[in-house]
């Protein structure tokens, strides 16, 4: 009986001809980018068999926590999109919360001097009333 061999050097020559936009196909990042092969059979290097992963949704996919046909989908979204990103609620929203935090700034701002004028006029109000009593 003839076992097949692994032969990671023609997978990855084989996707990266059927998958040539680069990074991980759920998550875009290119650091720790590996080659998962789908059915875990090291020796199928069918192009349908394979994906470029990080080693974090590799491991994710090893272990079941992705299904087959959805990792198949997004693989496919992600080689139309070309590798780029294109999830519309995370576009800005490092901008967005830049500016929520400089809104809640200003605002604290805002409301501590407005306990101070309130506490400045108390203080005021109460000097003069003293002022008052203290003239016969």
């Amino acid at each position: 009986m003839t076992e097949k061999k692994r032969n990671q050097s023609k997978a990855r020559r084989v996707a990266k001809l059927a998958y040539p936009y680069p990074g991980c196909c759920l998550c875009g990042q290119t650091v720790g980018e590996e080659l998962a092969h789908l059915d875990h059979e090291a020796s199928n290097n069918e192009p349908d068999n394979l994906a470029w992963l990080c080693n974090h949704h590799h491991w994710m996919y090893d272990v079941g926590l992705f299904s087959l046909a959805g990792l198949k989908i997004q693989r496919a979204h992600w080689q139309e999109a070309k590798g780029k990103r294109t999830n519309a609620f995370m576009k800005d929203a490092g901008k967005k919360a830049a500016a929520t935090r400089a809104a809640n700034a200003a605002a604290k701002l805002r409301s501590e001097a407005a306990r101070k004028a309130v506490a400045t006029r108390r203080a005021n109000a109460l000097r003069a009333e003293n002022e008052q009593t203290a003239k016969p």
